[in-house]
């Protein structure tokens, strides 16, 4: 009985282990489904977003390239390497409307028709089914890289910064070293760059592409003084890499240098020192006694500008957050980029009067906004003239700067003053670069320049007219204008254009040029962006 007892409860046992055997097997194998699966769940997800990136920077880059036409992959790795704050948020809203939507609706369209070319021909082959979906997803994903690469010229980029150049070394005059002697009587300056200004607004009668004349006051002011042009007619400087967007244009005209990219290092992450290398304009005139000053309607710290402009030359800048500040307007008033320029004019008329009190020379730089892309702001001052939005907005800046610049020359202090008026960029509007090619496709778009009342004797008129010369010669002459004599009339890279000696383009042609500033300069990257 003991046995039968014992013999039943071994069964039991035996049981039990069996079950709980089992059990465990059951759950291993639901696991190991469950894992299956996650991992199926994890790599369909995968591919959903590889899709969707790939599509995003695919309708990001074709976005950028139609409203801009000709941003420079120089100029993405600037803006991916400065802050970014004070962008104009009607721009980003426009690209997510433009572009977050077909990404999406592109996403789904490409993944849904991976999945029916598979399953329409090899439903019931597993393996091969596997094998053409992943196929399709290869050469989708090669394809969009190739555009993208393409489009933005990624692969001349990266030859660029694998391909040494000495030209900028062998070409540069330092201006740390180079005598630059003023006047007794030292000469005041106003600047003005004019955002996205061309010479080419104007009509083709006058030198420009178009039928009417856009910038009929600025184009009479230019013929009845001075315009550095590339023809007989209004013209103007032609655009280098590396002076494409508003602070290399601004950093082109005031130190003669393009502003290059490096990848290397650290070089533009938090900006502390902007081109330490440099000796600019602001700096020269601030040793000759002067005191600078940068007016924008804008966030002046937007792009770099704040550094460069307070590390060369101390300048007393005043920008959206100062007219906030001091209550000139509310964070409400606010439009576009900051304020228009009819009221960066008339902040600007205040500060002149209260400046030209002062014993001291004045250097007042300003930088207008409304002619920016896509499209211009069009403020209370616009006329609706034209066909387009974009039009109207060039000719009420021509109107507005025209106006101002006559309402300077009505002051006591015009007399012992120079205005330079210069584009800082060409202008990144799509439509103006077709607008040139329908015109003619060998036409030359040049940077809109005018000088009034430089402090030079016995002007060679000659020397105006037929250059080929880039917006970097402005800086040497910017200084010429003022009365001030350079020893070898060349600083930076740029040439005197009052002076009559060649110019970089004009010794070695633009192609050339543009070629070798493309290229990556070991020179330029030790001595400016790292300051060895």
């Amino acid at each position: 009985m003991k046995n039968l007892i014992k013999e039943r409860e071994v069964q039991k046992e035996n049981n039990a282990t069996e079950i709980l055997n089992a059990t465990e097997q059951k759950n291993k194998t639901e696991n190991t489904k469950k894992i299956h699966i996650n991992k199926k769940i994890i790599a369909n997800i995968l591919v959903v977003v590889i899709i969707y990136l790939l599509n995003l920077i695919v309708l990001t880059v074709d976005y950028v390239y139609s409203v801009t036409g000709n941003l420079s992959v120089d100029q993405l790795i600037f803006h991916l390497k400065v802050p970014v704050n004070g962008t104009n948020m009607d721009i980003i809203w426009d690209y997510i409307k433009s572009v977050i939507p077909c990404s999406i609706i592109l996403s789904i369209l490409v993944i849904e028709a991976v999945i029916i070319i598979a399953n329409f021909f090899f439903k019931e082959k597993v393996k091969i089914n596997k094998i053409v979906k992943t196929m399709t997803l290869t050469l989708y994903i090669y394809a969009a890289l190739t555009y993208v690469s393409e489009q933005a010229d990624v692969k001349g980029f990266a030859k660029n910064q694998l391909e040494p150049s000495v030209f900028i070394q062998t070409n540069y005059a330092d201006t740390k070293n180079i005598a630059i002697e003023f006047p007794k009587q030292k000469r005041n300056l106003i600047y003005i760059y004019l955002e996205s200004m061309e010479s080419s607004y104007t009509s083709s009668e006058n030198g420009g592409i178009y039928k009417d004349d856009y910038i009929k006051e600025l184009r009479e002011l230019a013929q009845n003084n001075i315009n550095f042009s590339n023809t007989e007619k209004l013209g103007g400087a032609y655009q280098l890499p590396g002076t494409n967007w508003t602070i290399a244009g601004m950093v082109a005209q005031t130190s003669g240098m393009p502003l290059k990219i490096t990848i290397e290092q650290n070089s533009y992450g938090l900006y502390n020192s902007f081109l330490p290398g440099v000796k600019s304009l602001g700096e020269v005139l601030e040793e000759n006694g002067y005191k600078n000053y940068l007016y924008l309607g804008s966030e002046v710290s937007f792009g770099g500008r704040e550094n460069y402009f307070s590390q060369h030359g101390n300048y007393e800048m005043w920008d959206l957050n100062s007219a906030i500040r001091e209550e000139k307007m509310t964070e409400e008033d606010k439009v576009w980029w900051g304020f228009d320029d009819n009221d960066l004019i008339g902040y600007s008329k205040q500060k002149l009067l209260e400046i030209s009190q002062n014993e001291n020379p004045f250097n007042f730089t300003m930088l207008t906004v409304d002619t920016h892309f896509v499209d211009g702001y069009v403020c209370d001052e616009c006329r609706d003239d034209f066909d387009t939005q974009y039009a109207n907005v060039i000719a009420c800046s021509s109107r507005q700067i025209s106006n101002f610049i006559k309402w300077i020359q009505e002051q006591e202090f015009y007399e012992n003053t120079t205005i330079i008026v210069s584009g800082d960029h060409l202008t990144m509007q799509a439509s103006v670069e077709d607008d040139a090619k329908v015109y003619d496709e060998d036409y030359k778009r040049t940077v809109f320049n005018m000088v009034i009342n430089p402090n030079i004797e016995n002007i060679d008129y000659s020397t105006t007219k037929n250059r080929s010369f880039s917006t970097i010669d402005m800086f040497p002459t910017t200084l010429a204008a003022l009365g001030a004599t350079i020893d070898g009339n060349r600083l930076g890279l740029g040439t005197n254009l009052f002076s009559g000696k060649e110019t970089l383009i004009e010794e070695n042609g633009f192609d050339y040029v543009t070629q070798e500033f493309e290229k990556k300069s070991s020179f330029y990257n030790n001595k400016f962006i790292f300051g060895k």
